[in-house]
């Protein structure tokens, strides 16, 4: 089944996208530590993606934080996919 993106949003973060997806996620998980991973498939799914350095998906929807290096543009498409691969 997997989860779409519907909409992106800025943050005062200009490191933060705030991502609405659907399904919505109905649930609140935090992953600060790419090297733990989660235990939750959503966050494991984001937080794995090259360049995402914290992950926070709440009951409405997914705040995503990524490094310097990383261009939006090229981790909005990788994280398309790893959502588009998770059971909701």
């Amino acid at each position: 089944m997997g989860y779409t993106i519907t909409q992106v949003e800025t943050t005062p973060n200009p490191l933060a996208r705030k991502l609405i997806v659907d399904p919505a996620p109905g649930r609140i998980v935090s992953c600060f530590d790419v090297s733990k991973g989660s235990d939750d498939p959503l966050a494991a799914a984001i937080i794995g993606c090259d360049g995402v350095t914290n992950v926070l998906v709440h009951s409405e929807f997914i705040s995503v934080s990524f490094s310097e290096q990383t261009r939006w543009g090229a981790l909005k498409n990788q994280i398309a996919r790893a959502l588009g691969d998770v059971d909701g």
